[in-house]
């Protein structure tokens, strides 16, 4: 039997998407469901709010400089919150509840906590999709203020950005454009690649399948996932599944350059699912 996440759970990461303004914590919690299907969303709800609670305390000047600052104290100083980089590329690092219970994770799920509790103290934090590194950013009079919750939420100039940028990539030239926001949709999907990449590694072709779900729930005509979960059918026997996704991508994709290995492909399935009850 293939275990799949139950669809609500995939129904939760849209709709927290759809929300005004968008749930970026229910969203990441829902992905949770993966691994932690006991989890509960309210009881790490509760826990933003009480960060953001500590930095909207009485008598703290309101202008954003002075909040960031806070927020910066409140998750790296008191906190700890830290890049993991003794288990860098484990899976439970793109748990939300697992970095929030243990204070380690990847630059992308400490940036969600970054931003969902700035969201909740009135900061407008968002999300930079830096290559190979997220960041997190904030727009002040006069000057754009880029923090690393990755690195205990230090605080970048463009020279560090383009330090960082060689760090990722030798090659590469860093330009002020890449400090853009990045919609809350590329960060999910971002989220879920780097989890998908993780499994990858591991040959766990259950925990695959289960972010695809997910992946295809925000994009459903996504040719690229739906070859992959195809694939995950088949070795799974379920060719009956596989086949679906297979003409569903023939027919997205009919001038594809493999439109005729999908074809057989299809044939193929066809042929196994007869012996299939």
């Amino acid at each position: 039997m293939i275990e799949r996440l139950d669809s609500f759970w995939c129904a939760q990461v849209v709709w927290a998407l759809k929300a005004r303004p968008e749930r970026l914590d229910h969203a990441a919690l829902a992905i949770a469901k993966i691994e932690h299907p006991n989890l509960v969303p309210f009881r790490y709800c509760q826990i933003l709010d009480r960060y953001a609670a500590r930095i909207k305390v009485r008598g703290l000047r309101k202008d954003h400089a002075t909040r960031l600052q806070r927020l910066r104290r409140v998750l790296a100083d008191e906190e700890g919150f830290r890049g993991n980089t003794q288990e860098y590329d484990a899976p439970q690092n793109s748990f939300i509840n697992v970095v929030m219970d243990s204070r380690r994770g990847l630059p992308i799920t400490l940036s969600i906590i970054y931003m969902e509790v700035a969201r909740r103290a009135g900061i407008p934090l968002y999300g930079v999709a830096f290559p190979g590194h997220f960041l997190v950013a904030c727009d002040l009079p006069g000057r754009k203020l880029v923090m690393d919750p990755f690195n205990a939420g230090s605080i970048l100039d463009d020279a560090g950005c383009a330090e960082l940028l060689r760090r990722m990539d030798p090659k590469a030239q860093f330009s002020p454009s890449m400090i853009a926001p990045a919609t809350p949709l590329s960060i999910v999907q971002r989220l879920l690649t780097n989890l998908k990449g993780s499994y990858l590694k591991r040959g766990d072709g259950g925990g695959i399948l289960k972010v695809v779900d997910i992946l295809l729930a925000l994009s459903p005509n996504d040719p690229n996932e739906l070859r992959m979960r195809a694939a995950l059918f088949s070795l799974l026997g379920a060719f009956r599944a596989a086949l679906a996704d297979v003409e569903r991508c023939i027919q997205l994709s009919p001038t594809s350059p493999d439109h005729a290995t999908l074809v057989m492909t299809a044939k193929s399935l066809r042929d196994r699912a007869k012996y299939v009850n």
